[in-house]
């Protein structure tokens, strides 16, 4: 394939009914302020570097500075935000001047010390930390987001197909990482959803390993895990190749990944426990003896982020809900020697599960 994918018709993203999913998890007499890029974003719409949100039950207010004096009112707009837009130097004292006597909510992972005290000192009301509420609301997507993922998987399909003939070429993880990554934007992506991982040999025995100057060779094994970004909305892949052919025990290693994973698939559907998922490919490594091999979650959400809610592992006490996008990504490491991971990207639909991620698992190149 050459060139970027045909072009598909998106459904422009409608953001009108998001503040409201908020407020209703927001007590009566409570506002909440946010500062985290991905949370303005899904909330207004805005994509600029600086903005904080401040959101009560009656109104909500994007606040900005100058250079976005245009930028933010256009991309509210476009959202079909109810947002209003203030640009201002000092966001606190806006915050102040139109929070009251409310007590102010602030995502405990995404504000300072310094600045939870800066607000505590300008407001009049109580300052408190708490899980942001926005992980639940963002986690089942609707259609517009579904088609924005769906489009950076099927990108990151198309980067990985075109590298698979230089696997064999005696070019370098960071060669090989250096094409996908242009490749993708070629495709008509905006850029890369993670840094791509191209990991071989001993490497590969690290999840998040880092593509180096290492000359990818004959009997290699290489995990390469890749991903898209469409309008802000990211893709999540992993395929595992080996160079020339797997032995006899790599073979073990690629099937066993594999069937543990397509058993969780099998399971994927709205009230399923996410924990279940996660024991489901536990089980079937840990009956091959290579349970402490096996060292992350199954998986978890894609959208904004790379990594959203839910989480299915182990610890997890989240459910499968329709709408939510998710990865299916069992692996094995064994150190100083190889390590093998099969992710795929997943809808959950009303009655079961729906692939996007499509590349085929064929190991051998």
């Amino acid at each position: 394939m050459k060139g970027s994918l045909e072009p598909i018709l998106l459904t422009p993203l409608n953001l009108s009914q998001r503040p409201q999913k908020v407020r209703m998890d927001l007590e009566e007499g409570a506002a909440i302020v946010v500062t985290d890029a991905p949370n303005v974003r899904w909330l207004t719409g805005f994509t600029g570097t600086n903005g904080i949100v401040y959101l009560d039950h009656e109104q909500i207010v994007l606040i900005t500075d100058r250079r976005y004096q245009d930028q933010g009112p256009e991309e509210v707009a476009e959202a079909d935000s109810p947002t209003d837009v203030t640009i201002a130097q000092d966001p606190v004292k806006i915050i102040s001047e139109i929070c009251g006597t409310r007590t102010l909510i602030v995502d405990a992972n995404a504000v300072t010390w310094g600045e939870k005290q800066r607000l505590a000192q300008a407001i009049r009301g109580e300052v408190t930390a708490s899980k942001s509420p926005f992980q639940g609301v963002r986690a089942q997507k609707d259609t517009g987001e579904i088609q924005r993922i769906a489009q950076a998987a099927r990108i990151a399909d198309q980067a990985l197909e075109s590298v698979i003939p230089l696997l064999g070429q005696q070019l370098s993880e960071i060669d090989i990482a250096m094409h996908l990554d242009h490749k993708i934007r070629m495709c008509g992506a905006s850029g890369s959803a993670y840094e791509t991982i191209v990991a071989s040999g001993k490497n590969s025995s690290f999840p998040h390993a880092r593509p180096s100057g290492k000359i990818i060779e004959k009997g290699d094994i290489v995990v390469i895990d890749v991903g898209a970004v469409v309008d802000g909305y990211r893709s999540d892949m992993t395929r595992t190749f080996v160079i020339g052919g797997p032995t006899q025990e790599e073979e073990k290693y690629l099937g066993t990944v594999l069937a543990a994973q397509e058993e969780a698939i099998s399971k994927l559907k709205p009230g399923v426990a996410c924990k279940e998922i996660d024991k489901i490919c536990r089980d079937r490594i840990e009956d091959e003896g290579w349970g402490e091999s096996f060292i992350h979650g199954t998986g978890h959400g894609v959208g904004l982020e790379i990594h959203e809610s839910p989480q299915i592992s182990s610890r997890s006490e989240d459910n499968l809900l329709s709408g939510m996008i998710i990865t299916i990504e069992p692996g094995i490491y064994f150190k100083g020697q190889c390590g093998v991971r099969w992710e795929d990207l997943f809808v959950i639909t009303d009655d079961g599960a729906k692939r996007l991620s499509r590349s085929e698992k064929v190991p051998q190149v």
